[in-house]
């Protein structure tokens, strides 16, 4: 009996070629960016590659000239622009965040137990904790820098060893897991194991000396230079597609790096055409949303209002003006949505059950946890129709509680019509999610579509 292979370049989901290469720098883009420090990193790198220059909160925004801009806050939090010639007239806005669920090593870390050393972390958002468990794991992060002039700078870390794991109970102890479920105490069964301890040299508790240590190696800096760290775990495996068609995405931070990158990429698009209308395109990629995005630089901060004020001002315009350019502007909201669960589909509206490259989809919530109304579901739907974009649609269940995203916080600080968008996903908030690989294309050519209307 012989056997074939099947071909994915034949299967009827294979993508196409515009698709495969954008989910190809996505894969890249998640790959280079373990932590929201990083992603703002890599975000500003693409974006001076093709012409933004990068301007301070403490700059002169009425010294610049027209063109495209970016600015950073906290290294966490990116907001990027094209500065326009005439005064402004309002703002086609998409706003993401970089920061998803994991695990961030304490101050004083380092532990001694039963003959190991373990890390003591932090649950950083809604974290689907079993996730964690048995993967092999990397420590990245930021560090602040004792430079030879005496000053303190922060500096971006990622250390390739050691590999540290969080590793289950056995089942031989814990008889009734399959049964009765995991139960894992978040201070207790979450620590990673980093090593064997040495009896000969033993750490006293919460010693970071090691960590320090690993971190000037890794920076080529003398321990002594660094005066406090800031560390995460991440997973160590990459990126990847799968599916018979290669037609999946196997990634972590999926949510939300996967709709930083569609907004990045639909103001690189967008910013190419020359335009004199007055509406700037603004991408906002805020720190902090898992957790509420209270802070001087998550979405509830004064940093985008006072971004989008200067830029009104600097171009010769009011207070007066600058409120009237936000009655003309709309805001796309951007966060991975709950595509349909073949193990459990019921936990979807029957209506309301998004596929895996079934194309963008629209967030709807009547207590607005979502911020999409009447008029912004419409306007992103036409859209949408215009450019031949496939679109779906999402509601929570009833009586599930539903989740949020920066939209909300976005509408109701600025006062602009706002809707909530995103590509499915599933295993959402998992250390490795899984999403479809035609979708980061759909989004992308939406968002740029939006960033041009008028």
């Amino acid at each position: 009996m012989s056997t074939t292979t099947p071909d994915p370049s034949s299967a009827s989901n294979a993508i196409s070629r515009d698709a495969a290469a954008t989910c190809a720098d996505l894969l890249r883009f998640i790959d280079e960016s373990p932590t929201p420090y990083h992603a703002v990193q890599s975000s500003a790198a693409r974006l001076a590659a093709v012409g933004f220059s990068a301007v301070a909160p403490a700059d002169d925004f009425a010294a610049l000239s027209a063109g495209a801009y970016y600015l950073t806050a906290s290294d966490g939090t990116l907001i990027a622009f094209v500065r326009p010639q005439r005064p402004v007239k309002g703002f086609r806005i998409v706003g993401a965040h970089t920061d998803s669920p994991n695990l961030r090593l304490k101050p004083r870390a380092v532990y001694e137990k039963v003959g190991y050393l373990q890390l003591g972390v932090e649950v950083y958002g809604g974290a689907l904790l079993n996730s964690w468990l048995d993967r092999d794991l990397l420590l990245s992060g930021r560090v602040m820098v004792r430079e030879e002039n005496g000053q303190l700078s922060p500096r971006l870390v990622s250390l390739p060893r050691p590999v540290v794991r969080i590793p289950q109970l056995a089942i031989h102890l814990d008889r009734e897991v399959n049964e009765k479920g995991l139960l894992l105490n978040r201070q207790e069964h979450l620590l990673p194991m980093l090593g064997l301890a040495d009896p000969k040299n033993p750490r006293s508790g919460g010693d970071s000396q090691l960590l320090r240590e690993l971190c000037a190696q890794e920076l080529r800096l003398s321990p002594n230079q660094i005066a406090h760290l800031e560390l995460m775990l991440h997973d160590s495996q990459p990126a990847t597609r799968a599916g018979l068609a290669d037609e999946l995405i196997l990634a972590p931070r999926l949510d939300n790096l996967a709709m930083c990158h569609a907004g990045l990429m639909a103001l690189l698009r967008a910013s190419a055409l020359d335009d004199d209308s007055g509406y700037v395109p603004v991408v906002a990629l805020f720190d902090h949303e898992e957790v509420g995005s209270s802070s001087d630089h998550g979405a509830q901060s004064a940093l985008l209002p006072r971004v989008l004020e200067r830029l009104v001002l600097s171009t010769g315009g009011s207070r007066e003006s600058y409120h009237q350019a936000l009655s003309r502007s709309l805001c796309v909201s951007v966060d991975m949505a709950h595509a349909v669960h073949p193990n459990y589909p019921d936990r979807h509206d029957p209506n309301h059950r998004p596929l895996l490259n079934g194309g963008p989809v629209v967030k709807y919530n009547s207590q607005q946890r979502y911020a999409t109304s009447l008029p912004t579901a419409t306007a992103i739907f036409e859209l949408g129709q215009a450019a031949g974009i496939r679109m779906q649609e999402y509601v929570h269940r009833t009586d599930l509680p539903c989740g949020s995203t920066i939209g909300p916080i976005v509408a109701t600080l600025l006062g602009i019509p706002t809707v909530d968008l995103g590509n499915p996903m599933l295993s959402m908030h998992s250390a490795r999610e899984l999403a479809g690989a035609a979708d980061p294309e759909q989004m992308t050519q939406l968002l740029t579509h939006f960033l041009q209307s008028r």
